[in-house]
């Protein structure tokens, strides 16, 4: 472990005095003996209070009427259900706002996001790295259906043609499917006060429920809210990978 002295580049957030780097885990066994008990527990029960209240809102939205799914709730009601081994990863856009806010990440439980964020097309190949690394554990995968057509529907070749390998087949595709760049829709709204350029966010309708299942995968379809959390149940009960959602 080295020590450096403060510079301010190093102190984009809250001013730092000094800057350790090193190994993560063995930094943090190193400073723990000299951290001092705090008796005074007021501000962490007030961040616990405030956590709830988040939590609490995040339900009101998740549960909030859309047309025809509300995708927070597609999320919303995946967390409770998921195994606590189990591996999710999100690729970019709108997918990744709702797998940040609404995903309750269990103890045991791992995550991966698309670090680049405007970088489209990884989530489908992490969740297959992810199968390679751990066959034994249920893995799902989170998609706007601009990456599922840049890149992620040919991986479910892939999918098809190493599932049998894996200790525990399931792994999981969830599409949300609204036929638009919604991320880049939502920055011109916001930014520029632009109205949805057709032309370049527009994107066709495709049956990938069908597509999966034309793979000798299973295929499920949601159009209706009250049918999430059984549809999340069939997935993962199911005896191979590759159930690739539909969620308007």
């Amino acid at each position: 472990m080295q020590c450096r002295r403060y510079r301010p580049a190093c102190s984009t957030r809250y001013p730092c005095e000094v800057n350790l780097h090193g190994d993560a885990a063995e930094t943090l066994r190193a400073l723990l003996p000299l951290l001092d008990h705090k008796e005074d527990r007021s501000w962490q029960e007030e961040i616990a209070v405030q956590v709830q209240d988040w939590w609490k809102q995040m339900e009101e939205r998740a549960l909030a009427p859309a047309n025809p799914v509300n995708p927070q709730r597609v999320v919303w009601e995946m967390s409770p259900q998921l195994p606590d081994n189990a591996i999710v990863t999100s690729d970019s856009g709108s997918c990744a706002n709702w797998f940040a806010r609404d995903y309750r990440v269990k103890q045991g439980q791992r995550a991966t996001l698309s670090g680049g964020l405007a970088c489209m097309g990884a989530a489908v190949p992490y969740a297959i790295a992810a199968k390679f690394a751990h066959p034994e554990r249920p893995v799902v995968a989170l998609v706007g259906d601009g990456a599922m057509q840049m890149n992620n529907m040919a991986e479910l070749i892939t999918i098809q043609k190493y599932w049998q390998q894996w200790t525990d087949s399931r792994l999981i595709v969830c599409v949300f499917n609204n036929q638009d760049l919604n991320q880049v829709t939502w920055e011109q709204r916001v930014m520029e006060g632009n109205p949805r350029f057709k032309a370049t966010q527009q994107l066709p309708d495709v049956k990938y429920a069908e597509f999966a299942e034309s793979l000798g995968l299973v295929g499920i379809y949601v159009d209706n809210p009250e049918q999430l959390a059984s549809a999340w149940q069939r997935a993962l009960s199911a005896d191979r990978p590759g159930y690739c959602w539909r969620s308007n």
